[in-house]
């Protein structure tokens, strides 16, 4: 036999053709079923899949009124998502409505947004005996006039209702939030003889979402009881208005108070990681890992979240990580969000092969390049270092904003090409983009590299003349690296002494790092003195200063700086390097010996020095520690750095083909 039409391959029909007919004739003849007869009825719909149906299911409720089944009408009509005013007319025919039946036929005025249909039930429920002083149909009328619009009925309603309950209270609450009257819902809630956790949920998130959040949190602090609705609404307010801490900080106190965090909680934890401005502690992330494994059904959104959670605070290796799970199948398909959080993954790690696979991605799925996606491209290949691919998309890209010309302009100046980073900003001017204080960053520090010291200065003066930009601190740090690295310690100090900012550690520690360059023991010293009263845990201030004085060879200063360390408890954090080869990323610490190819890389780095010392190399060990006597225990200390394991092992998994090696420091 042939299959027809209406008989798809493999798969019985569930209902014939003309069955539906033939049902609503049945129900438009037979005016006198009776309850036996509309329940059988009711049972073939379900059977033949018709049970959704909203003719049917109209046509039923009529022949309920008929019958005067009115509970059962009422069953019916809550079965229907969504009900029609044809249905809500058939509700109301027959017998007249008792309180069961009223909320139902409100509540689907109010899904309709319809006051005039309303407005009939309305004075069709005054007609009827002990409907109008049944407190839980005027609720649903008090709500229904709110949610149609009209705030002046609901408010006469509201008057008129004797003896208001807290749930009365709460629609109205809703309703002045709804209309922005934020003074009058909590007028009324201070009123409120009896609160429960609703109301209190209800005003606080108000005040979240307005920005009060001492407000908020104070209703918070003074709830007699919470649920995780409570907790929910508190920390989504802290995220949303860029208040990590504190939300990271409820979120703690959520899981010490022993409530089990849904969702909704991970979304809102998320959220407010994904938007730190600083790295928040490995602890928090691991939390919020946890609650993303108890989601069982995690949509789009909770992905997104927990892979931007983990590129935001520098884990990226577990932001690709769970990045191929969710590529998996059964979960959902990645979009623009989820690759610009990657992207950005790879540029922490210098991961080009990575990034590219990723690009590859985006291209083979048909994901919309937006202006967003393009300019995370750019920065990522500026910054795993290949420029030339990334001022490639750059000049692609069909429409190019603020943030894509400060990624081109920053790799530029990254990759030491000043010139053109200015000429870009030329550029960038001449299409009437208007630069921002990260523009001038990526300037000023393009010309520190360069040697620019003329273009430099003549930048940081135009910042504030021309483009009205303030100079922060980031930019006086950029000036004195400026003046630092072309050898002008006086100018530079003097910018430091007379800078309208307080100097920050930035600006000292590009004042110490210039003079430990060139070996100025004086002012190396002032710049130190300062950083340690600014940031006495930093270890690196303290290396810097050593440097300056084993570069001086003040072998005695070396010794105190370090003595100082130890008294302050400083250690110092260990170097690392890492370099891509075929798609993994391999991390190197300095005197390395845990990798598998340990001997092989050690074996390549002395055939490597042998070569270049007949070219005239000596190795610079003046800055090495005076314990270290022999000359040759001071070169192998050079040897064991990180970057030049790094590179030896780049050379050795070449296999004789030739490739950029990128390496990445910590």
């Amino acid at each position: 036999m042939v299959p027809t039409v209406a008989e798809p391959v493999g798969r019985c029909p569930p209902w014939r053709p003309g069955e539906e007919l033939s049902i609503s004739l049945l129900l438009r003849q037979s005016t006198r079923l009776d309850l036996r007869q509309i329940r059988q009825v009711h049972g073939q719909l379900f059977r033949r899949h018709l049970h959704h149906d909203a003719v049917l299911i109209t046509q039923l409720v009529s022949s309920c009124s008929a019958a005067g089944t009115m509970d059962y009408a009422a069953r019916l009509f809550h079965s229907v998502p969504t009900p029609d005013l044809v249905l809500c007319n058939a509700m109301l025919k027959g017998p007249p409505p008792d309180h069961y039946t009223f909320p139902y036929v409100l509540k689907a005025c109010a899904a309709m947004a319809d006051p005039k249909l309303g407005a009939q039930v309305h004075g069709r429920l005054v007609k009827t005996p002990g409907a109008g002083a049944d407190i839980f149909v005027l609720n649903s009328l008090l709500d229904m006039y709110w949610k149609c619009g009209s705030s002046e009925l609901a408010r006469l309603v509201f008057r008129r209702i004797p003896q208001p309950n807290t749930t009365t209270s709460n629609i109205m609450i809703s309703g002045f939030l709804g209309m922005d009257e934020l003074d009058s819902a909590r007028e009324l809630f201070d009123g409120m003889p009896l609160r429960d956790v609703v109301s209190w949920n209800t005003l606080m998130s108000a005040y979240a979402r307005a920005g009060e959040m001492e407000l908020a949190r104070k209703l918070f602090d003074e709830m007699p009881k919470r649920n995780i609705v409570s907790w929910n609404a508190l920390i989504s307010g802290y995220s949303q208005n860029g208040q990590v801490e504190e939300a990271t900080s409820v979120f703690s106190q959520m899981l010490h108070s022993g409530v089990d965090p849904d969702s909704a909680t991970m979304l809102n934890v998320l959220s407010a990681l994904s938007g730190a401005e600083d790295d928040l502690e490995d602890e928090l992330v691991d939390r919020a890992r946890k609650v993303f494994e108890g989601i069982p059904e995690k949509d789009l959104v909770t992905w997104n979240a927990m892979i931007g959670g983990y590129s935001h605070n520098q884990r990226p290796a577990e932001a690709i990580e769970l990045f191929r799970l969710m590529t998996q199948k059964g979960h959902p398909k990645p979009d623009g969000i989820t690759m610009v959080s990657l992207i950005d993954a790879c540029s922490q790690m210098g991961a080009l092969d990575l990034g590219e696979w990723i690009h590859t991605f985006i291209r083979k799925n048909k994901i919309h390049l937006d202006v967003f996606l393009y300019t995370a491209l750019v920065d990522m290949y500026a910054k795993c270092g290949d420029l030339v691919r990334a001022r490639h998309l750059f000049d692609e890209m069909p429409r190019k904003d603020l943030p894509s010309w400060n990624a081109m302009i920053n790799g530029m100046a990254a990759h030491g090409h000043a010139r053109e980073a200015l000429r870009a900003f030329q550029q960038m001017e001449s299409d009437g983009v208007a630069p921002n204080e990260i523009t001038f960053i990526g300037l000023l520090s393009a010309c520190a590299h360069g040697g620019l010291v003329g273009e430099g200065l003549e930048l940081f003066h135009r910042m504030h003349r021309q483009h009205g930009v303030e100079p922060r601190i980031e930019h006086y740090g950029c000036v004195v690296d400026l003046l630092g690295r072309a050898g002008r310690l006086a100018d530079a100090r003097e910018l430091v002494r007379s800078m309208p900012l307080q100097p920050d550690p930035v600006v000292w520690g590009a004042l110490l790092a210039a003079s430990t360059f060139h070996r100025a023991v004086g002012v190396a010293e002032e710049a130190a003195r300062e950083l340690a009263a600014l940031d006495p845990r930093h270890d690196g201030n303290y290396v810097l200063l050593s440097n300056a004085y084993a570069s001086a060879g003040l072998w005695g200063d070396v010794e105190k700086v370090r003595a100082q360390m130890r008294a302050n408890r400083v250690q110092k954090t260990p170097g690392w390097s890492s370099v891509e080869v075929a798609g993994a990323v391999h991390c190197f610490r300095s005197g390395d010996r845990t990798h598998s190819r340990t001997a092989e890389i050690y074996s390549a780095w002395d055939e490597l020095v042998k070569e270049i010392r007949t070219m005239g190399y000596e190795p610079d060990t003046g800055a090495l520690l005076r314990k270290l006597d022999a000359e040759e225990e001071k070169e192998e200390a050079l040897y064991r750095h990180s970057e030049k394991l790094a590179l030896c092992f780049a050379l050795i998994s070449s296999a004789g083909e030739s490739s950029p090696i990128r390496i990445v420091k910590n």
